[in-house]
């Protein structure tokens, strides 16, 4: 009786087990998990029963007996708290290091299409703005146990370029204290914290300052701003890894209510958005001054947006990459602003 028992647990677990690999061989398609994501054609190579469970084994393992990190490539996980994304998003740790860098060949397309750009936009009376988030590699690189390579990084190759050509490139780290006097990055999360987006918003408007004489603008200081920090459950890089855990969430708000004000969405979201439609577009309005500006911008771009919104007697704000100037045309700015985070600069050798 046992050994039938025993042999009906074997054969259930061995169905249990080998069911993702049927499903993968068969090809057979799911739709996505969350309800809002427009639906695609996904295999069970990256979404199949049981995916959830047999990683968390998988990582317990590597993590609590072998004492290793279950994801290597994605997520680099310090021992100290910190972690830090990995080489298979971007190889953005080799280009932190200056270890992978632009080609002579990239380096002339870029300069083509950024020459391109700038004609178009003073064209049409635009001045345009590249502004760049530095890597949380960039920054914290020192708690990274690999030499930075002596050549340029991308990020230096750019900045180089652009003084070359003319284009307004603005560093968003380049007033950045002293790492060790405040924390600027989350340490589970790939973002920069409030911090981070408070000193991105200095350098932001110093340059627009040079181009805009007669016009002013406000800088705010610490002490305008409220500091809450809240323990809270975030962490991409945790995601990744599938651990829950929580961090201190630094949170930096207006101690005066604001004077710009939200106004209604106007644009349809382009077909194929990847993100949330909701988040596409961001509209405010100011009594401030006349200038409007439009920016490109992604994740990073939230931590200091409501600087730049009070600055703005229109704000237009397009969570996209894209360099779309039908869009630009339809809006007329003073100001393109094209914010990006280091890891994703070779996107503008294609968009």
């Amino acid at each position: 009786m046992d050994k039938l028992r025993l042999k009906i647990f074997i054969t259930i677990y061995l169905l249990i087990i080998s069911t993702p690999l049927v499903f993968v061989n068969l090809g057979i398609k799911v739709d996505p998990i969350t309800p809002n994501e427009k639906k695609i054609s996904m295999n069970f190579k990256r979404n199949f029963p049981l995916k959830s469970d047999l990683f968390n084994i998988y990582s317990k393992l590597k993590t609590d007996i072998f004492k290793t990190n279950p994801l290597q490539e994605k997520a680099i996980d310090m021992n100290n708290g910190w972690k830090f994304l990995g080489n298979s998003f971007s190889n953005v740790l080799s280009e932190s290091k200056g270890l992978i860098v632009f080609t002579k060949d990239e380096l002339k397309t870029l300069e083509k299409k950024l020459l391109k750009r700038k004609k178009w936009l003073h064209k049409h009376n635009i001045k345009f703005y590249l502004a760049c988030a530095p890597n949380k590699h960039s920054v914290y690189g020192d708690m990274i146990p690999i030499k930075k390579n002596n050549r340029l990084t991308k990020m230096e190759q750019l900045d180089s370029l652009c003084k070359k050509i003319g284009v307004n490139y603005i560093d968003l780290g380049n007033k950045f204290p002293n790492k060790d006097s405040l924390r600027l990055y989350h340490k589970t999360d790939t973002h920069w914290n409030d911090y981070g987006g408070y000193f991105a918003h200095l350098s932001t408007f110093e340059a627009i300052q040079k181009d805009f004489k007669h016009n002013s603008f406000k800088t705010f200081s610490l002490d305008e701003l409220n500091l809450e920090i809240i323990n809270e459950p975030i962490g991409d890089l945790n995601g990744m890894l599938q651990v829950k855990k929580s961090e201190d969430f630094i949170h930096l708000n207006l101690k005066r209510l604001p004077i710009s004000k939200k106004t209604p969405k106007q644009l349809i979201v382009p077909k194929g958005y990847y993100k949330d439609p909701e988040f596409y577009e961001t509209r405010f309005e100011s009594n401030f001054n006349d200038l409007k500006i439009l920016v490109f911008n992604d994740s990073f771009f939230g931590y200091y947006s409501k600087y730049l919104a009070e600055n703005f007697g229109e704000s237009v704000f397009i969570w996209n990459y894209i360099f779309d100037e039908d869009l630009i045309l339809s809006e007329k700015p003073d100001i393109l602003y094209h914010e990006f985070v280091e890891r994703d600069i070779d996107l503008l050798l294609i968009n």
